[in-house]
């Protein structure tokens, strides 16, 4: 009876974290397999996929099952192959570096991919412009990645570089504007510039300004040139800058980004120009901290209980 007691009390803790470990590789094979069969990629993208997650895992810290669901999200976008995993690893870097969820991160950078192309912009580019723009703004990136997607289809559309849509965001929130107005805000000035009204051409031309000129500045020199310009001919007439952006919104925008704080505001357009590899420069640091080896030493271990799982399954 002793024999047969011990054996039962050994049983349990073994059967619990067998069970376990099965339970956590079900929830990350169903993340992948949703991936196969809702968003259509073939199985062997599938399973480069879940060895990319696993990998992500163990460098950044950041739960397995959490970059499974990223890389649904990422899948789901339209994103493929090695630009797929190019926005997984920056995401989960930013991620690691307090920029939010994983899947958050890559909303971002998954809409800016796409507008731009993956040709002109790169995941990793996207991720260091947003790490840049929570930097330089006053902006959480669970509230920056949804809003900024409202933008950049007017943006892609003018030819206006991602790194200044960050920034007029950025700009925009230091004064205390939440992330969604500012992007509103940008979307109706760039509209006004792509799309002038019978009111705005006829201000510009008072202005000196011909048709198409603005908008073909902003694409060659850029968004923030345009409206300093505009800024600098309507400054004997302050009427004449608020009839180049008669809807209030597009108003608001220009005049945030070009008012007292506009020295600050150039500054942040500069180092959102000069992005590239900000986030890994963060990682780096973050990297040293106690709280990162911890978190890798757990995703190391999530890791395994998942491979474990993955065994015992066709037994189970």
């Amino acid at each position: 009876k002793s024999t047969f007691a011990d054996c039962g009390t050994l049983a349990l803790p073994i059967f619990g974290a067998v069970g376990l470990a099965v339970n956590s590789f079900g929830k990350f094979e169903n993340s992948l397999v949703r991936i196969e069969g809702l968003v259509g990629v073939s199985t062997g993208q599938v399973e480069k996929f879940g060895e990319a997650v696993k990998n992500a895992a163990s460098e950044t810290g950041r739960g397995p099952q959490e970059l499974a669901d990223a890389m649904f999200f990422i899948a789901s976008a339209g994103i493929r192959g090695s630009t797929a995993i190019d926005v997984l690893n920056a995401s989960a870097k930013a991620a690691a570096i307090g920029l939010g969820q994983t899947k958050a991160v890559a909303d971002a950078a998954t809409s800016a991919v796409n507008a731009y192309g993956a040709e002109n912009l790169s995941g990793s580019e996207a991720v260091d412009v947003l790490t840049a723009a929570v930097r330089e703004g006053k902006v959480e990136a669970e509230r920056l990645a949804p809003a900024i997607g409202k933008a950049i289809p007017v943006a892609s559309a003018m030819g206006i570089e991602f790194h200044e849509v960050a920034a007029a965001i950025a700009a925009m929130t230091r004064t205390g504007t939440d992330a969604r107005t500012s992007a509103i805000q940008l979307r109706q000035i760039m509209q006004s510039l792509l799309d002038p009204s019978r009111q705005t051409e006829t201000a510009l031309r008072e202005l000196g300004v011909a048709q198409g000129e603005l908008a073909d500045q902003a694409r060659e020199k850029g968004l923030l040139f345009v409206l300093k310009r505009i800024r600098d001919l309507s400054e004997e007439n302050e009427e004449a800058f608020a009839d180049v952006f008669p809807n209030i919104r597009a108003l608001a925008g220009a005049l945030d980004i070009t008012g007292e704080n506009l020295a600050e505001n150039e500054q942040i357009f500069a180092a959102l120009s000069k992005s590239t590899g900000d986030t890994d420069k963060a990682f780096r640091l973050v990297k040293d901290t106690v709280q990162f080896k911890f978190n890798t030493a757990m995703a190391d271990l999530k890791n395994a209980i998942i491979e474990a799982g993955q065994a015992f399954a066709p037994i189970i």
